[in-house]
């Protein structure tokens, strides 16, 4: 960053044509942009970062569509405590070399993604998007830094400096002279920076006078009110009346372009992080217009998933209130009502999920797990059959068909499947690996196969004393051991 005014450009930038990409990138790029706010609402927000910058690939300049929402991802990674990019890191984006300048600036951003306050990555995104002349991307990330610096509990004299020069650059000179101004408050006696403030005085007032009536001008400006509006929205500490304002405001661009991905999900986003019931039935019927506007399929399903959360969040409250008044019979049924409806639910949802992503093999597993709690295990089989052939859920899947074999009565083919399952597992002391031990022995006692039951629930014990009630069932079965010896 450049500290000694003397050698700074402040003379205006020739005005760059603005690019126009071609619908093809774009289309592809929204299929990027799709994806990712799909696979963030399941929170892999590291999955969904990658796939925004993919998009931002083919459409570098896509602001509204593809970087702020890719910031409000990171920033929601954040607050989830995510952590920063570390030595594991092997993703193509942090690889990736400098030297081209639109890679660069993709490179910048995923490191920003991972650690959204650093200004280091900032000012290399900056840099990058201006040799690339991406003039609105470099203007957004720009206001990003200066209002990380204006609230910085030191704010740096050389970021403001390196403002500055960016923003007369990029013809922003009331900006710039804005980031003049605070640097003169950390160095009040520097002459060149009095020099400075002068003339970027002068070049905004000669701006504001050609552009009282330009609309680009205007939007820039509004640009930037709107990015600090999604700051204080995504804050870590978020009061109920900046969610109702960033609801307000969603709404309102939504309202202007309703077909328009970003704002469709930008509201529903916003809507649903109040988690209340009538936020989110809004949200469900803005999916569900937007599902028959756009005929994709993801927004029917994200309407689903917010209807199944809501039918969840019913089933804890109930839960609680059990816990608090045990004899409540009324309260009981109700519970039970809702476990119903709540798995009725999920049952039609991952099946309509299966059939419009015919070759996910998650959704298949999804449905399978739903299948199976319903007690339809000639239906949900071949279903874990298929999933298991996803390595992601392999051992998940194998677990699903032996739970099945087993309630089935077919003893013998759960404990095969069971072990199929524990033997692909690297550690053999996880959560899942006492599941699947204590169902091998369940699985054995109930084909009477004792000497092996009690084998598998004291390897359980020997883990994890107070799992389930293994240690109850290895003294259940030595006692009947001894009453069989004497």
């Amino acid at each position: 960053m450049q500290q000694n005014d003397k050698n700074s450009d402040s003379s205006p930038a020739t005005p760059r044509s603005e690019t126009v990409y071609p619908e093809e990138l774009k289309a592809r790029a929204r299929g990027f942009f799709a994806k990712a706010a799909e696979v963030a609402y399941t929170l892999n927000y590291d999955y969904a970062i990658e796939l925004y910058l993919d998009g931002l690939s083919s459409w570098p300049e896509s602001v509204e569509e593809g970087h702020k929402l890719l910031m409000e991802i990171a920033l929601r990674r954040q607050t989830s405590g995510g952590k920063k990019s570390g030595f594991g890191d092997s993703s193509k984006y942090k690889k990736a070399s400098s030297k081209n300048p639109k890679d660069a600036m993709l490179k910048n951003e995923y490191l920003l993604s991972k650690d959204p306050g650093n200004q280091s990555y900032m000012t290399g995104m900056i840099k990058a998007a201006m040799e690339c002349e991406y003039q609105d991307t470099a203007i957004w990330i720009a206001d990003i830094l200066f209002e990380n610096n204006l609230h910085h509990n030191k704010p740096s004299f050389n970021t403001y400096i390196f403002l500055r020069d960016s923003y007369a650059r990029l013809n922003v000179y009331n900006r710039a002279l804005q980031a003049c101004q605070l640097a003169m408050q950390i160095k009040p006696k520097d002459a060149n920076l009095q020099d400075s403030v002068r003339d970027l005085s002068a070049q905004t007032t000669l701006q504001q006078g050609r552009y009282d009536d330009d609309t680009d001008f205007r939007n820039s400006i509004k640009d930037r009110e709107s990015q600090e509006k999604l700051q204080a929205q995504d804050a870590v500490i978020r009061s109920v009346d900046v969610m109702r304002d960033a609801i307000k405001e969603a709404r309102k661009e939504y309202d202007l372009e309703p077909t328009v991905p970003g704002k469709i999900d930008k509201l529903v986003t916003t809507l649903c992080d109040t988690e209340e019931d009538e936020n989110e039935n809004e949200a469900i019927r803005v999916l569900e217009k937007a599902c028959v506007d756009l005929k994709q399929f993801r927004y029917k399903q994200r309407a689903g998933e917010i209807l199944s959360k809501q039918l969840a969040r019913q089933m804890r409250k109930l839960q609680k209130q059990i816990k608090q008044d045990s004899n409540n019979k009324q309260t009981a049924q109700k519970y039970n009502e809702a476990v119903q409806k709540h798995l009725q639910t999920e049952l039609a949802h991952y099946k309509l999920c299966m059939e419009n992503y015919p070759t996910d093999l998650r959704m298949k597993y999804e449905y399978g797990k739903r299948l199976m709690m319903a007690r339809k295990y000639d239906e949900a089989i071949p279903l874990f059959q298929e999933a298991r052939s996803d390595p992601r859920h392999r051992i998940e899947a194998l677990s699903g068909i032996g739970g099945c074999f087993f309630y089935k009565q077919w003893y013998a083919d759960a404990v095969e499947t069971f072990e199929q399952a524990y033997e692909l597992l690297e550690n053999k002391e996880s959560a899942t690996a006492k599941e699947l031990l204590y169902n091998l022995g369940r699985s054995h006692e109930a084909d009477e196969n004792l000497e092996d039951a009690l084998n598998y629930y004291r390897k359980v014990a020997q883990i994890d004393y107070n799992y389930r009630d293994a240690r109850k069932r290895v003294d259940a079965l030595r006692q009947q051991q001894k009453k069989e010896k004497n």
